[in-house]
């Protein structure tokens, strides 16, 4: 059975009326997840990080979170949702290890909560979402836990399930702004930007004097095309609160345009609002990525080699291999590309603190782009056998990245080597990523089905999230199409 089909069987059990997992003899006395904690002050905290959380206040949640657990340092739940939200590699360790040692303490559904974020930072997918779902059954009238289970299935770039969990947390509480974004992105990155753009209607209606709903809603109008439209949703987001941080969308925005110099500029607006080295090493990256789309190598290298120095002095190891893994992806020759790929390992096998998946999801994410450099090369070797790694670690891991990884690879390789009608199957699977959507777009065009290589050349030049990707294919893909188009109407 497929992973999706597997998720959503669980997640329809878990809302079916009357539906109980086979392990829960009896119904929970609350209608939601309890809190198991001491201190009345650090329940106070609690439900403030809460606050923060759905408001999109990622570090004054974790602030809250932090006190709460000063207050009472056996405060479970706070401890797994700290390790849930902070990019501070040690701090997630600590975390996690805590809230591990405190579960036998807590309620069955905080042990659950525990179970299933902590498994999915330790790459134990598969009994992390039975946990996940599980909790769900167990409180099906709890909003907020379905809220929570939605985002992360949106982060995790689950869309349907994602939309279903939402749809179920709004329709128990239908003004409920936390889910109504969560939902409009699930929808906008599924492609359907008309109900994105109406639930963030409705989002700003509830909540018209908070900076995330105009700040979500300029990520969605950006992904759109509707670049002017989302300056000004950033713009109200700033004047809202000039400190939550938009400018990093108004940043995004401009890179996606083209207007590189601009975007720079707001990036190191950007950074005066940054709260941690994590945020500060990933707006450096974003705003390094402005080179690529300048085609300026040279000045590309030299702010990734600034930025990995700066992850390694702070000891973010996943940031220090992503920055070395985007110079490998932009590199114009393959042997300064494997020099760069093997520092990328080298940084995640050097012992900094880091959890499993990321590191994981993140060796993945390398060894796809050996192989592509590879397959680029006619280095087949090579290439198959980055490939013959991660089909291991897919068939080891339910990691969507390690997934998708492993099929992008498989499918680049099968097309350097003209295999289309095998490529296709694979890079079918990862319709998001613009080099996949590349590589499946040659390989349609060579295998005759061109209606299908036309409908996903509009997807591929539509494509507008500011990601490195992004910034290696669609500004020449759009070049390419644009030159098409003008041959033919000779």
């Amino acid at each position: 059975m497929r992973w999706t089909a597997f998720l959503l069987v669980f997640c329809a059990a878990a809302f079916a009326t009357n539906a109980q997992p086979h392990r829960l003899k009896s119904a929970p006395k609350t209608v939601t997840l309890p809190v198991t904690t001491s201190s009345p002050a650090a329940h106070k905290e609690f439900e403030h990080a809460m606050a923060d959380l759905e408001a999109l206040r990622r570090a004054d949640a974790l602030n809250d979170l932090r006190a709460a657990v000063k207050r009472d340092p056996k405060f479970a739940q706070a401890q797994i949702l700290i390790a849930h939200l902070t990019h501070d590699p040690d701090e997630q360790v600590a975390a996690r290890a805590r809230a591990e040692q405190l579960a036998a303490h807590v309620t069955p559904g905080e042990r659950l909560l525990i179970r299933w974020l902590s498994g999915v930072q330790e790459n134990n997918y598969v009994p992390a979402i039975s946990a996940m779902n599980d909790l769900l059954a167990m409180y099906p009238q709890d909003h907020r836990t379905a809220f929570l289970a939605g985002r992360w299935l949106v982060h995790q770039r689950r869309y349907p399930q994602g939309v279903f969990v939402l749809e179920h947390a709004v329709a128990l509480f239908p003004d409920y702004p936390a889910a109504l974004n969560e939902l409009a992105y699930a929808y906008a990155f599924s492609g359907n930007f008309e109900k994105a753009s109406a639930l963030m209607e409705r989002y700003v209606q509830l909540q018209p004097d908070q900076p995330n709903p105009y700040d979500s809603y300029g990520e969605i109008l950006r992904a759109s095309g509707q670049y002017d439209a989302a300056l000004d949703k950033y713009r109200m987001a700033i004047r809202v609160d000039p400190t939550f941080g938009s400018e990093l969308g108004v940043a995004d925005t401009y890179a996606v345009m083209g207007r590189e110099a601009e975007a720079r500029e707001e990036y190191a607006k950007a950074l005066m609002f940054v709260t941690s080295e994590s945020d500060r090493v990933e707006y450096e990256l974003q705003s390094a990525l402005t080179w690529i789309r300048e085609n300026n190598h040279k000045q590309v290298d030299k702010s990734l080699h600034e930025v990995a120095k700066h992850a390694h002095a702070v000891g973010l190891a996943k940031l220090e291999a992503e920055a070395n893994r985007i110079m490998a992806m932009s590199a114009p020759d393959y042997k300064d590309a494997t020099h760069h790929l093997k520092a990328a390992e080298h940084a995640l096998d050097e012992g900094h603190p880091i959890s499993k998946t990321d590191r994981e999801e993140e060796r993945a994410l390398v060894l796809k782009v050996v192989a592509l450099r590879a397959a680029q090369n006619k280095s087949i070797e090579t290439a198959a056998k980055a490939v013959a790694q991660l089909e291991l670690m897919a068939a080891q891991s339910r990691s969507q990245i390690i997934q998708l990884a492993y099929h992008s690879a498989a499918g680049a390789v099968l097309v350097g080597q003209e295999k289309y009608a095998e490529a296709i199957p694979h890079l079918q699977e990862d319709v998001e990523s613009p080099e996949s959507m590349q590589l499946l777009w040659t390989a349609y065009k060579q295998s005759g089905a061109q209606e299908d290589a036309k409908i996903l050349a509009g997807r591929l030049a539509g494509i507008n999230e500011p990601t490195v990707e992004q910034a290696l294919v669609v500004p020449q893909f759009r070049v390419m199409l644009a030159d098409q188009q003008q041959q033919a109407a000779k």
